[in-house]
């Protein structure tokens, strides 16, 4: 507030951002109430999908937790930290008005079973008799129940009217809201799909709907990346999170409307997708990356507690986080030409005896881009996901990953370990500039992509995400805000190779081992 006026920051937008602050305070006035009294034993012994009820949110957005448009009420009812178990109000949609995509072999009624046991789907095929909504001429989705009650009764009053969108009321088991809000797992039973659902609140920064653009191409993406896993040996240990199914309702009149902000377009829609809980092998556990900067009662961030769990020095354990994540995202752009934006929400961390031993990714609409080149190895990548993917240029890809993953949760990690542990910065980016550096010498067929994807250079931008709604506003746009750029920021792994030890034996670094491959090849 006190800068206000030499940031240029106008009044209006300055109180919907401090009531957005204000608003993350409650939320975080309630994390810390419930985990008073939690160790990082006590923390670590829950499932996923308890664990984000604890969570403090992206630690670059100081209003992590805004959810404008939510009273307290909705906080009780809906919030990860109030624990709710959430059920699904369900609707029966035209055919002829929603779009559905399928995964190969997947029907409709396993997406119903999935979510409702045998009582609830009679009850509900009992609802669907009931209001006329035939099975050949509707399809059964699912609504947030406040998206329900707040926006979709509202907003599609005249499709509701005419029959196309029938309401049939709410069914089948409890759902634990995750961190992103939107996202629901079954609260009660492993291995069943999380549900996504549209949620018509502004949340760090955008509002949080499902836009029917990527949503279509979600199936064939998803398979499309787990083939790539499943053949090739630099992705072992990495599990996709395939989405299952989607489906959106489309607004009969927001989608004529040029230029109509993208709230109003994305108001009814569902992703179904795996969760980690089912992909998980015998004696491994899940943790979502940013569950690493969580602090104990004693203020001891996790990451520290399965280091010292797990009997391996700081930089060892710290090696096995960088070959099992940073190196297969990286690996997906310089292979593939995919860059992933992978942040503390949507990487998952697999673990075994305390010891990092793969990733799961999920989130791809919206969260990935394809480089604007045509790698040949993405040659059989389907034509529609192809044509809906963004393409990108090889530097802004390359900022997905120092700018989505580096700046806005490594960072985090190498900060939580100094105050921890007393490691130094120096430390932890030696660790991953070792593990990358190895990562160049077995891929030199890969060189030309390494150049253009440069992660060593001097500097890396600065992408300001609380920038650009100081200075944007809280109006209404048909696109999601775009960050600004700042000053260019000192990149850590350059200064980190002095670090890299030289090769025995060779007088040479693994730098002159990747250039002597790629002359050789």
């Amino acid at each position: 507030m006190d800068a206000s006026r030499t940031l240029g920051i106008e009044s209006a937008t300055l109180c919907v951002y401090a009531a957005e602050v204000l608003s993350t305070l409650t939320a975080d006035a309630r994390i810390a109430a419930i985990g008073r009294d939690m160790t990082g034993p006590d923390l670590l012994a829950l499932s996923d999908r308890v664990l984000q009820a604890y969570l403090d949110g992206h630690p670059k957005a100081p209003a992590s937790k805004g959810r404008i448009g939510w009273g307290l009420a909705d906080y009780e009812a809906y919030a990860p930290e109030f624990q709710p178990e959430i059920r699904l109000f369900w609707v029966a949609a035209d055919r002829t008005a929603c779009r559905l995509s399928l995964e190969p072999g997947l029907a409709e009624a396993d997406l119903v079973a999935d979510a409702l046991d045998g009582p609830e789907r009679a009850r509900l095929a009992q609802a669907c008799a009931a209001r006329g909504a035939d099975p050949a001429t509707h399809l059964l989705v699912p609504v947030h129940p406040w998206q329900w009650d707040n926006k979709i009764a509202l907003h599609f009053a005249g499709e509701i009217a005419a029959g196309r969108l029938v309401p049939l009321g709410t069914f089948g088991r409890g759902y634990r809201p995750q961190q992103s809000l939107r996202t629901l797992a079954c609260a009660d039973a492993d291995g069943r799909l999380d549900v996504k659902l549209a949620l018509t609140i502004l949340n760090t920064s955008a509002w949080r709907g499902v836009p029917g653009r990527y949503m279509e191409i979600g199936p064939a993406f998803s398979a499309w990346l787990a083939d790539k896993v499943a053949r090739d040996p630099a992705l072992a240990g990495t599990v996709i999170l395939r989405e299952r199914a989607g489906a959106f309702y489309p607004h009969p009149v927001y989608e004529r409307i040029a230029d109509a902000p993208y709230q109003y377009r994305e108001m009814l829609g569902v992703i179904w997708r795996e969760g980690i809980a089912g992909r998980l092998g015998p004696g491994r556990s899940a943790l979502m990356m940013g569950a690493l900067l969580k602090a104990d009662a004693a203020g001891r961030p996790l990451v520290s507690s399965l280091i010292a769990r797990s009997g391996l020095a700081p930089e060892a354990w710290l090696e096995r986080l960088f070959d099992h994540v940073a190196v297969p995202l990286y690996h997906f752009l310089c292979r593939y030409g995919v860059g992933f934006i992978a942040h503390g929400q949507n990487v998952t961390l697999i673990l075994e005896d305390d010891v990092p031993c793969g990733v799961a990714l999920k989130d791809f609409q919206g969260d990935a881009d394809l480089v604007d080149q045509d790698f040949p190895e993405a040659a059989d990548l389907p034509d529609g996901v192809r044509e809906t993917l963004l393409r990108r240029p090889a530097a802004h890809l390359l900022q997905h990953l120092q700018t989505g993953h580096f700046a806005s949760l490594l960072r985090f990690v190498s900060d939580a370990l100094l105050r921890s542990d007393g490691l130094p910065e120096a430390a932890f980016y030696g660790a991953l500039a070792r593990v990358l550096r190895r990562y160049h010498a077995r891929h030199p067929d890969l060189a030309d992509r390494f150049s253009q994807f440069e992660l060593f250079a001097p500097t890396v931008p600065r992408i300001c995400i609380n920038r650009v709604r100081l200075s944007l506003g809280y109006g209404d746009s048909n696109l999601r805000p775009v960050p600004r750029l700042g000053s260019p920021l000192i990149n850590p792994l350059h200064r980190a190779e002095a670090s890299i030890p030289r090769e025995a034996g060779t007088g040479h670094d693994d730098r002159a081992g990747i250039q002597a491959g790629a002359r050789a090849s």
